[in-house]
């Protein structure tokens, strides 16, 4: 792997931890599901490089959320984040739970207004665009580090060949 390679893999990991500190900052960290789930990976194509992250499906609608009136929440889902959360317990306890937070969702849309009070840092949604409209600075800063010091490489060795077949 050569240097622009390596120096883009640390930018795909600087924007994985990004948007991992973001997320557990809006506090979507209830199972550490989302958050384990963001990976990047390098990829190779006839224009260069293209770093591609990806996470769980679900993580659109953390980013995104929903609007109120739109398709329902599955209950199953929502069964599943109470218990993990310890909000309810026994089954029909988490069902009524569920069922009332599915109608909330419905009426408000996601994020809740009360949802709100898990936030470290008052948002809830744009997850990825918190990053890439704050973080892009940094990210293009070491893409430029890169560019250049692999230039500055590839000149100087095109130099030390030169002066070897003058000398």
């Amino acid at each position: 792997m050569g240097l622009i390679e390596d120096k883009l893999g640390m930018v795909g990991l600087f924007v994985v931890r990004s948007l991992q500190t973001e997320l557990k900052e809006q506090g979507h960290d209830a199972s550490g599901s989302l958050l384990t789930s963001i990976e990047n990976e390098l990829k190779t194509n006839p224009d260069g490089f293209e770093i591609v992250v990806t996470f769980n499906d679900y993580g659109k609608f953390v980013n995104e959320g929903r609007r109120d009136g739109g398709k329902k929440v599955p209950i199953s889902v929502l069964m599943e984040w109470i218990e993990r959360k310890g909000i309810a317990t026994g089954q029909k306890e988490i069902k009524n739970a569920a069922f009332a937070i599915q109608r909330k969702i419905e009426q408000e849309g996601i994020p809740t207004k009360n949802s709100f009070k898990f936030t470290n840092n008052g948002r809830r949604a744009g997850f990825v665009d918190f990053v890439i409209n704050n973080e892009l600075v940094n990210i293009f800063k070491e893409v430029e580090e890169a560019i250049f010091l692999s230039f500055s490489i590839d000149l100087e060795n095109l130099i030390n060949k030169a002066n070897k077949k003058l000398s």
